[in-house]
Order: structure tokens, then sequence, then C-alpha cells
């Protein structure tokens, strides 16, 4: 099938380069229990991470379900192939999260915009038949056509509201808004916690950049600085630890060697 017959299984890229940042985050845990078993018996031993490898942990049941059903979990767009109501839904001014992972949290859903009767949500037995894609695909068009009634901010406070006045009152759907960028950055629980803090580069001047992600109370993380130039440490490592003086090393720059 082409992707005009299925545009929802357009690649998308993800955001951030997650491959590496899992490698690092493997690497990091990796080398924890290497300094552990150095403590327990005084042995060293290698560490192997390999980005694609590290990538395809964070494919969850995907092998499993192969494995099991031999069903191929291909792309699904902004849809989830394990449950349903998990998707991404368009608004009056943007986009929201939408999250019923319970039967009564999709229940909650189609009443709060008033397709109990219309929807039968009644009736509803089981999430089983919500996951199958043609089913989550013929849902998500009416789905949506309801979410674009309202904006980001009318979805969330009616999700509020339904958890006081709600027929299934306190299960409410999961509602949130997909923020911009920017929103993000001016996000007040970013800047009360100093995830993105202003900080004094010595190559690059004055930059936000986001902090560590954990806070430690006697050696709290700070960022120094945010990229090297190539060669930016050459000379202090002449210097220091090869053992140039500051006047052989004019030379070797004269004579265009360093």
């Amino acid at each position: 099938m082409s992707y005009d017959e299925r545009p929802w299984a357009v690649p998308t890229k993800a955001g951030p380069w997650i491959g590496s940042a899992q490698a690092g985050t493997f690497m990091a845990v990796g080398i924890l229990a290497a300094l552990h078993w150095r403590a327990m018996t005084g042995e060293g031993q290698a560490l192997d991470v390999a980005s694609a490898e590290a990538y395809a942990s964070l494919e969850d049941w995907a092998a499993v379900w192969y494995q099991g059903a031999g069903v191929v979990n291909e792309r699904f767009g902004s849809l989830n192939t394990g449950g349903w109501l998990y998707c991404f839904a368009p608004t009056r001014n943007g986009a929201v999260f939408l999250g019923g992972l319970r039967l009564e949290m999709w229940q909650a859903f189609a009443d709060m915009v008033g397709k109990w009767d219309e929807w039968d949500a009644a009736s509803w037995k089981d999430l089983a038949s919500f996951s199958e894609k043609e089913e989550q695909l013929k849902w998500a068009e009416l789905v949506f056509a309801e979410t674009r009634k309202y904006t980001n901010e009318e979805l969330v406070a009616m999700s509020l509201e339904y958890t006081k006045k709600g027929r299934l009152a306190p299960i409410t759907p999961v509602v949130a808004p997909v923020c911009s960028p920017e929103e993000t950055m001016r996000d007040a629980n970013w800047l009360e916690r100093g995830i993105f803090t202003l900080i004094s580069d010595p190559v690059y001047g004055e930059l936000v950049v986001a902090q560590g992600q954990y806070k430690m109370t006697e050696t709290p993380i700070r960022t120094k600085w945010v990229c090297r130039p190539v060669g930016y440490d050459n000379e202090h490592i002449y210097l220091k630890y090869m053992g140039l003086g500051p006047r052989r090393l004019k030379e070797l720059k004269e004579a265009g060697m360093i």
C-alpha cells in the first residue's frame, strides 16, 4: 500500500537524537555496575554499547508481539496499537493528547463531548476491539471531529470539570495540550525547578540550556560550558600533560605544526 492509502503511516522523525541519549544512559548504568563489580572483586571489565542496539530496546512490546502472534507493528501515526483512547487530537487552536487506557476513561470522553447515547458508550464491554487498526481509524475520525470544536484550554477545563460532575466522576479522560517549544520553555514548572538556566559560556556567551534532570544537595549540577570548538583545549593539554613550555609551544605554532 502507498502512503496515499495510509496517510497515518508516513515516517515521522523523532525530535531529539534519542538513540544517542539512550546509548549514553545505558553506558552510564554499565559503568556503575562495573564499579560495583570492581569494589567486590578488585577486577575491571570492558563495556560495549552500540547506539542501534540501545535504541532497539525502546521498541517495547513490538518484538514480543511479533514473536507471539506474528504481527508486525507498522507505523500508525499518532495512534497507538497498544490501546485506545491514546493519541494526539487536533483542536481549534492546536492539538491535545488524549489518554484513556481504561474502558471507563474512554467512556468518560464520549460522555464529556456529549456522545454517550449516540456512540452507545454504555454497551462497551472492553478495550480489546478498539485496539484493532481499522477500529481506531474509524473512531479517530469521530473523535477528531469532536475535538476540533474546542480549544486546548476548553478541552482541559472540560476534563477537570468532568471529575466533579460527570456521569462517571471522578473518572475522566486525560487531556493535555500539545505545547510549542516556546510554551514549553516558559512553563512555570521548568522555570521554578531551574531546568532551563542562563549560563555564561566562555566561547558562545550567555545561553539558556537544559540542566541535569537530577538534583543533588551536596554536589549540585552546574553547566560550565556547552560545547568546545575543535582544538579548543589543545594548548592546555600540550602545556600540562605533554611537557611543552610556552616557548616551545610558540615555536610549533609559528612553524605551522599545531
